[in-house]
Order: structure tokens, then C-alpha cells, then sequence
């Protein structure tokens, strides 16, 4: 009777182990499935924010058989106008990888320095100083769930840092061209608005200015100029502010005799953008 009794506890000793073990082994292989499941799948479920480049009839271009950078893509007027609203009312950004018909890192960084050259920028006497180089792509984020956006909605953010200037530009991801700037200088400093960048400005971007003149405020210290055949206008402000700049990088070179040249008591911030008149 003993020996009975203890073969069936160690009988349901053995059942409940095997129970248990198997609960546990259905769990991990149902884990493991489910992982694997969402590592497969979860790239084709997550979109691209914006879509690439459509043809006039509709379908999605592909890149075989010609290299994306030696294509040329023009936009109308109405499709710049919209690329400026949704980025000037932008409220965050979505960062994304190039699609189709949107030029890479490489060419937004070369459309940056031609723009800085052109605008005659980097004008120092010494030649381009830039020593930090940063380049991002991204499109405004939407409110509502739209969809995806067209790939001209999409902007390349490219910063220059140097010795005597800063410049944030952002360029149009599929035309190349900038819409907008923000820079600032710690050397040569202009006395006041230098509006004859202006319509340079307007010109880089693509654009004809209308045949009425330059706009000054009041202060002098912002215009504007309106774009022919459209609802644009290129705007740009100049200020002054009064705020130190330590140039760290004549600091290592001029170390062992520190000048007061090395600090600068203010500097000069000139903003270039297009906007949609009305908003």
C-alpha cells in the first residue's frame, strides 16, 4: 500500500511537471514566433513619410537604368508654393531616408557651398573656413494622418560652421534649390540690411522678382520683394545681436599670445525665406 501510494505521487509529480513544461515551451515557441513575425513584416508595414517621384501618368519611377543624380526635376510654381506652406507651418519634423527623385546627401551639401559662393558668403579674404559640416533630411509633420506627401514637401537641412560664419540652409530635396537661410557672421559684419542679396536670393531659388521694388519696414532692418506670377515673396531680416563669440579654433593656433580679437562682442544674423503671401 506504501509503495502504491507512493507511485502515484511521484506519478502526478511527473504529470504536472510535464503540464507545467509544456505550457512553458508552447509560451516561448509562441514568443519566438510572434518576434520573428513582427521583425519580417513590421518593415513592410511602416511607410515612408513621403512617397517618390510620380510620372504624368501616375506610377512610382524607379531608379534602374539611369542614376537618380542625373536626373533633373522641375516643379510649378502651385507645387513650390505648397512645399514652402507645409514647411513654414511646420510644427516638428519627420526624418527620413532619400526616395525617388530626391537628390542625396552628397549634392544637398554641393548645392549648399555653391549657394554660399554665389551669395558670396564666405567672403573673408582667407577662403572657406568651414570646419563642421551637418546634413539632414526630413518633412514637416502633418496634424492630421494625410497620407504620404509628395517628395518636394521635403527639405535637406545642411548646417556650415566656421571660424566667421554659421549657415543653416534648407534646401528643397527634389529641386535643389534654397528656399531658405539662416546665417550668421562674427567677422566683417555689415552696418545695416544688405538688400541687394535680396533679389540674388530670389534668383538662386529659382524665381523672377516682380517688377515692383524692394520693401523696407520701418526699422530698416527687414524687406521683402514679391515674386512675379505668384503668391510668393522672399523676405530677409537683419540684426545685430550682442552676444560674445569665442573662436576656439584661432584660440589653438594663437594660443601662447591671446588677443582680444579672439572674442567678439557682437555679431550679425541675416534670415533669407520664402513665404505665401496670406499666411
Amino acid at each position: 500500500m506504501n509503495k502504491a501510494y507512493k507511485y502515484t505521487l511521484f506519478t502526478i509529480f511527473l504529470s504536472l511537471v510535464f503540464a507545467f513544461g509544456s505550457m512553458a515551451g508552447m509560451n516561448f515557441i509562441m514568443e519566438a514566433r510572434e518576434k520573428q513575425m513582427l521583425t519580417e513584416r513590421g518593415r513592410t508595414v511602416v511607410e515612408a513619410p513621403v512617397r517618390g517621384w510620380q510620372k504624368q501618368g501616375g506610377s512610382e519611377e524607379n531608379e534602374d537604368g539611369e542614376d537618380s543624380a542625373q536626373r533633373s526635376y522641375e516643379l510649378t510654381t502651385e507645387q513650390v508654393t505648397e512645399a514652402i506652406s507645409s514647411w513654414n507651418s511646420r510644427t516638428g519634423e519627420t526624418v527620413h531616408n532619400p526616395v525617388v527623385g530626391q537628390i542625396s546627401m552628397t549634392e544637398a551639401i554641393q548645392k549648399g557651398e555653391m549657394w554660399l559662393a554665389d551669395m558670396a558668403i564666405e567672403e573673408s579674404g582667407q577662403g572657406s573656413d568651414t570646419h563642421f559640416v551637418n546634413a539632414t533630411l526630413s518633412v514637416s509633420e502633418q496634424n492630421e494622418m494625410s497620407g504620404q506627401l509628395e517628395p518636394y514637401c521635403s527639405f535637406w537641412t545642411v548646417q556650415f560652421s566656421g571660424g566667421v560664419m554659421n549657415a543653416v540652409l534648407y534646401i528643397n530635396a527634389v529641386t535643389g534649390n534654397i528656399l531658405g537661410a539662416e546665417i550668421s557672421l562674427y567677422r566683417n559684419l555689415p552696418d545695416n540690411l544688405p538688400a541687394d542679396k535680396l533679389s540674388l536670393f530670389a534668383e538662386l531659388a529659382g524665381f523672377q522678382e516682380n517688377d515692383t521694388e524692394i520693401v523696407f519696414n520701418l526699422d530698416g532692418a527687414s524687406a521683402f520683394l514679391e515674386i512675379a506670377d505668384s503668391q510668393l515673396c522672399a523676405e530677409m531680416e537683419f540684426q545685430r545681436r550682442k552676444k560674445g563669440y569665442f573662436d576656439l579654433n584661432q584660440y589653438e593656433q594663437d594660443s601662447a599670445d591671446v588677443s582680444s580679437e579672439l572674442y567678439y562682442n557682437e555679431y550679425a544674423v541675416i534670415t533669407y525665406k520664402l513665404t505665401v503671401m496670406g499666411e
